[in-house]
């Protein structure tokens, strides 16, 4: 068994200050930015990875668990990784029970999967996976929703619909995506965006304008933008056109 101290300590040692301070302006970490507080030791994903990698057959959940309510944001994405390859695992091998242990734990843990990067790399393989196990679960759309929910939780149930597109639930993606219309919020207008180039993608195009004729015109610039990136020049154009307020 490994221990959360242990892997900390490994960690730790791999400390480089001077990317930390990079890291520090990248996350958006001063007074007022959505990072604020938070703590980086400088560690590149890759050599997250590697930890991970090592050690996640042999750390159970309960240890996993620590690492991600670390107060440092390395630390937490290890902890959060471990939970993934679990899940993954069981996912395989069809132990539901594990798979509930798991999103069960990621939910609680959710004030803790508190950037960007620790939602993409771990709610779309944890949530985005369990729903599609799972079609009663309804948190998601719970989530969505502004009101009692926070960014992070909110960016969550979006990504985690990159899955329920793949698998064709692209209904999801279009209806949690209209929450988010009127957010203040530029990295869920980034997210919701990047979910619908998602569907488009995946073929969902007919949908993804049916979606775009109803709600262009409110539609935050960023989000129009991702949602467009893979059409022609021509009808992402109109698209943008149509969003302008007529004069």
């Amino acid at each position: 068994m490994i221990e959360a101290s242990a892997l900390e300590s490994v960690l730790l040692g791999m400390a480089d200050e001077r990317h930390a301070q990079c890291l520090l302006r990248f996350f958006k970490t001063g007074p007022g930015e959505y990072g604020e507080g938070d703590v980086f030791i400088g560690l590149r994903n890759p050599q997250v990875r590697m930890v991970v990698k090592d050690a996640w057959k042999d750390t159970p959940l309960s240890e996993a668990e620590k690492l991600a309510m670390s107060p440092i944001h390395e630390i937490r994405l290890c902890g959060l990784l471990i939970m993934v390859e679990q899940y993954l695992r069981a996912l395989k091998h069809k132990d539901k029970a594990i798979m509930n242990q798991i999103f069960e734990s990621y939910v609680a843990l959710h004030p803790y999967v508190n950037n960007w990067d620790l939602v993409d790399l771990s709610a779309i393989k944890i949530v985005g996976n369990h729903e599609i196990q799972n079609p009663e679960i309804s948190l998601m759309d719970d989530w969505i929703k502004p009101i009692q929910h926070t960014l992070w939780q909110q960016r969550i149930a979006m990504v985690s619909t990159w899955m329920l597109i793949k698998n064709g639930r692209v209904d999801e993606c279009f209806r949690r995506a209209k929450y988010l219309l009127s957010s203040p919020h530029d990295l869920l207008h980034k997210a919701g965006g990047w979910m619908l180039r998602e569907a488009w993608k995946r073929g969902f195009r007919s949908e993804l304008r049916f979606f775009l004729e109803n709600n262009v015109r409110d539609m935050p610039s960023v989000m129009l933008s991702y949602a467009c990136e893979q059409m022609t020049v021509a009808e992402r154009r109109a698209w943008q056109q149509k969003r302008k307020p007529v004069l």
